[in-house]
């Protein structure tokens, strides 16, 4: 009898509630809204936050752009979506912007730290 009623509540629950279905989750896949192009001559990434800033700059063809990287003593690459510009990496480099387009890139967040 107890044998019955230990195999009798579990089912009668399973047919009650019913069976839960399990999926994957589907990837999570952002849009970025690209915000009004802002005049200077510098950018800054920041490893902490991974926030890059301005996101969307406009230069004149030849102008020199300094992209910072902070906190001091951590670096990040930048390199063109296509392949070509942008390319750079460092805690501090600068790029000389070619002709006139647009631009997208990529930036490498650095993933592996060796300790002294």
């Amino acid at each position: 009898m107890k044998k019955t009623i230990l195999l009798a509540a579990p089912l009668g629950l399973v047919l009650f509630y019913g069976t839960s279905q399990v999926t994957a989750q589907d990837p999570e896949c952002e849009s970025m809204d690209i915000p009004v192009c802002q005049d200077g001559r510098q950018i800054t990434i920041n490893n902490n936050g991974k926030v890059v800033a301005p996101p969307n700059l406009c230069v004149d063809p030849g102008e020199t752009i300094t992209v910072n990287v902070s906190p001091d003593g951590t670096s990040a690459s930048i390199e063109g979506k296509d392949g070509g510009w942008p390319s750079g990496s460092g805690s501090s480099f600068t790029l000389v912007a070619p002709e006139s387009g647009t631009y997208d890139y990529n930036v490498y967040f650095p993933r592996i730290q060796v300790k002294d």
